[in-house]
């Protein structure tokens, strides 16, 4: 049964986040609750593993000064945490949506995580969003495509942000894109069309 955390962290708790970091058992025993800190678990290297493992939720996190989405990636949070509904509805209730996906949707490898799972619900994540952050990955951009459960995936992307990506006419008629499909892209034009290689 998890502690209720406004009477602060356990004895237990303190030391699973400080377990196998720069701080001794005994340190970490002797901390009062004011003053665990962002500051103090990123020096000590505190990892995401460790506040798991402890039961310290993301809403929770904020009273040790955790106020930005970003400062969750630095202790080692990642796209993969938001896949869990309960983590995902936690930093979003703590840091709101947008915040949450500008922290954790940079990267090509972020966006195949998130793609397909309740997440992208969740923090209303689009597919066009998904698609931007795999600019030059054509590789993630198809995993991403391929994991889409729409039936009608493309609806709602850029043209260009499609193009951005790589993905050319091959991998889209193996996806069972057609012609027919791609006109419906948002912003289209017949010289993208040939660049997708499609004319």
């Amino acid at each position: 049964m998890r502690k209720d955390p406004s009477e602060g962290l356990s004895a237990r708790q303190k030391l699973t986040m400080f377990h196998g970091t720069a701080m001794t058992a005994s340190d970490a025993l002797s901390l009062d609750d004011e003053n665990v800190t962002f500051d103090l678990m990123v020096r000590n290297g505190v990892k995401a593993v460790n506040l798991m493992a402890a039961g310290v939720r993301v809403v929770h996190l904020k009273r040790y000064g955790v106020v930005e989405a970003s400062q969750l990636r630095r202790l080692g949070f990642d796209a993969l945490h938001l896949v869990d509904p309960e983590w995902c509805a936690d930093a979003s209730a703590a840091h709101g949506a947008s915040n949450v996906i500008s922290a954790f949707l940079v990267s090509p490898h972020d966006a195949v995580a998130l793609s397909g799972s309740e997440a992208m619900k969740t923090l209303n994540i689009t597919v066009d969003a998904l698609l931007e952050a795999c600019a030059g990955a054509p590789v993630e951009a198809v995993s991403v495509l391929q994991q889409m459960t729409d039936a009608q995936p493309l609806a709602g992307v850029r043209s260009s942000v499609l193009l951005d990506t790589g993905v050319r006419s091959q991998q889209l008629k193996q996806l069972g894109y057609g012609l027919i499909t791609l006109r419906g892209l948002e912003g289209v034009t017949t010289e993208q069309i040939q660049k997708l290689g499609f004319l």
